[in-house]
Protein backbone atom coordinates (compact mmCIF):
# COMPACT_ATOMS: atom_id res chain seq x y z
CA UNK A 1 0.00 0.00 0.00
CA UNK A 2 1.29 3.43 -0.88
CA UNK A 3 1.99 5.89 1.95
CA UNK A 4 -0.71 8.31 0.69
CA UNK A 5 -3.42 5.62 0.77
CA UNK A 6 -2.20 4.38 4.13
CA UNK A 7 -2.32 7.95 5.45
CA UNK A 8 -5.96 8.36 4.39
CA UNK A 9 -6.99 5.05 5.94
CA UNK A 10 -5.16 5.75 9.19
CA UNK A 11 -6.59 9.27 9.32
CA UNK A 12 -10.12 7.89 9.14
CA UNK A 13 -9.46 5.13 11.68
CA UNK A 14 -7.72 7.44 14.15
CA UNK A 15 -10.54 9.98 13.98
CA UNK A 16 -12.90 7.21 15.08
CA UNK A 17 -10.61 6.71 18.11
CA UNK A 18 -10.60 10.45 18.90
CA UNK A 19 -7.15 11.28 17.50
CA UNK A 20 -5.96 13.52 14.67
CA UNK A 21 -3.27 12.14 12.37
CA UNK A 22 -0.43 14.58 11.72
CA UNK A 23 1.75 12.53 9.39
CA UNK A 24 2.89 9.08 8.32
CA UNK A 25 6.41 8.46 7.05
CA UNK A 26 8.28 5.33 6.10
CA UNK A 27 12.06 5.04 6.13
CA UNK A 28 13.15 2.26 3.78
CA UNK A 29 16.69 2.40 5.13
CA UNK A 30 15.69 1.97 8.79
CA UNK A 31 12.42 0.12 8.05
CA UNK A 32 10.52 2.42 10.42
CA UNK A 33 6.90 3.37 9.85
CA UNK A 34 6.34 6.50 11.90
CA UNK A 35 2.80 7.58 12.77
CA UNK A 36 2.61 11.05 14.32
CA UNK A 37 -0.48 12.21 16.19
CA UNK A 38 -1.41 15.87 16.67
CA UNK A 39 -2.08 15.64 20.40
CA UNK A 40 -0.05 15.96 23.57
CA UNK A 41 0.16 12.49 25.11
CA UNK A 42 1.97 10.86 28.00
CA UNK A 43 3.85 7.57 27.61
CA UNK A 44 0.94 5.49 28.89
CA UNK A 45 -1.41 6.93 26.28
CA UNK A 46 1.18 6.49 23.51
CA UNK A 47 1.65 2.85 24.54
CA UNK A 48 -2.10 2.24 24.47
CA UNK A 49 -2.49 3.97 21.11
CA UNK A 50 0.50 2.05 19.67
CA UNK A 51 -1.29 -1.22 20.39
CA UNK A 52 -4.44 0.07 18.67
CA UNK A 53 -2.50 1.34 15.65
CA UNK A 54 -0.68 -1.99 15.42
CA UNK A 55 -4.03 -3.79 15.16
CA UNK A 56 -5.23 -1.29 12.56
CA UNK A 57 -2.02 -1.78 10.57
CA UNK A 58 -2.74 -5.52 10.40
CA UNK A 59 -5.57 -4.56 8.03
CA UNK A 60 -3.33 -2.55 5.70
CA UNK A 61 0.21 -3.91 5.78
CA UNK A 62 0.01 -7.23 3.94
CA UNK A 63 1.74 -5.84 0.84
CA UNK A 64 4.24 -3.70 2.77
CA UNK A 65 7.85 -4.57 3.51
CA UNK A 66 8.75 -5.48 7.05
CA UNK A 67 8.74 -2.44 9.37
CA UNK A 68 9.00 -1.26 12.94
CA UNK A 69 5.97 0.78 14.04
CA UNK A 70 6.78 4.04 15.82
CA UNK A 71 3.75 5.93 17.18
CA UNK A 72 4.27 9.30 18.81
CA UNK A 73 3.13 12.85 19.30
CA UNK A 74 4.31 15.51 16.89
CA UNK A 75 5.24 17.79 19.79
CA UNK A 76 4.81 21.42 20.69
CA UNK A 77 7.28 22.80 18.15
CA UNK A 78 5.81 20.95 15.21
CA UNK A 79 6.54 22.12 11.69
CA UNK A 80 4.04 24.26 9.82
CA UNK A 81 3.97 22.45 6.50
CA UNK A 82 1.83 24.51 4.15
CA UNK A 83 -0.23 27.66 3.59
CA UNK A 84 -3.35 26.16 5.21
CA UNK A 85 -1.47 25.31 8.40
CA UNK A 86 0.16 28.73 8.37
CA UNK A 87 -3.24 30.43 8.15
CA UNK A 88 -4.44 28.27 11.07
CA UNK A 89 -1.38 29.37 13.08
CA UNK A 90 -2.40 33.03 13.15
CA UNK A 91 -2.05 34.32 16.70
CA UNK A 92 0.60 31.70 17.55
CA UNK A 93 4.23 32.19 18.47
CA UNK A 94 6.39 30.79 15.64
CA UNK A 95 9.95 30.43 14.39
CA UNK A 96 10.72 31.42 10.80
CA UNK A 97 13.97 30.74 8.99
CA UNK A 98 14.83 32.53 5.75
CA UNK A 99 18.09 32.62 3.82
CA UNK A 100 19.18 35.72 5.70
CA UNK A 101 17.73 35.42 9.19
CA UNK A 102 16.05 33.45 11.96
CA UNK A 103 13.01 35.13 13.48
CA UNK A 104 10.81 34.39 16.50
CA UNK A 105 7.50 36.21 16.73
CA UNK A 106 3.74 36.04 16.86
CA UNK A 107 2.04 35.45 13.52
CA UNK A 108 -0.35 38.39 13.20
CA UNK A 109 -1.69 37.40 9.78
CA UNK A 110 -1.04 35.38 6.66
CA UNK A 111 -2.71 36.87 3.61
CA UNK A 112 -1.87 36.61 -0.08
CA UNK A 113 1.46 34.87 0.62
CA UNK A 114 2.65 37.56 3.05
CA UNK A 115 3.32 36.76 6.71
CA UNK A 116 2.98 39.61 9.16
CA UNK A 117 4.83 38.97 12.41
CA UNK A 118 4.93 40.85 15.67
CA UNK A 119 8.51 40.65 16.92
CA UNK A 120 10.26 42.18 19.91
CA UNK A 121 13.32 44.33 19.40
CA UNK A 122 14.80 45.32 22.77
CA UNK A 123 11.39 44.66 24.37
CA UNK A 124 9.63 46.94 21.89
CA UNK A 125 7.05 45.17 19.73
CA UNK A 126 7.20 45.89 16.03
CA UNK A 127 5.60 44.34 12.99
CA UNK A 128 7.47 42.93 10.04
CA UNK A 129 6.38 41.27 6.81
CA UNK A 130 7.89 38.32 4.96
CA UNK A 131 7.04 36.76 1.62
CA UNK A 132 6.05 33.11 1.80
CA UNK A 133 8.47 32.12 -0.97
CA UNK A 134 11.41 33.48 1.09
CA UNK A 135 10.76 31.03 3.93
CA UNK A 136 12.99 27.98 4.23
CA UNK A 137 11.45 26.64 7.44
CA UNK A 138 8.60 27.58 9.76
CA UNK A 139 7.39 25.90 12.93
CA UNK A 140 5.57 26.58 16.17
CA UNK A 141 7.84 27.81 18.96
CA UNK A 142 7.72 28.06 22.73
CA UNK A 143 7.93 31.57 24.11
CA UNK A 144 9.91 32.01 27.33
Amino acid sequence: MKTAALKENLKRDLISLGYELYDVTYSKKDKILQVLIDKKMDLKEIESLSKKVSKIMDLYDEDMDEYILDVGSVGIERPIRDREELKAAEGSYIYVKTKEEKIYGTLVSFDEDVLTLSVKDKNIAKEMSLNYEDIKNVRYAVEF
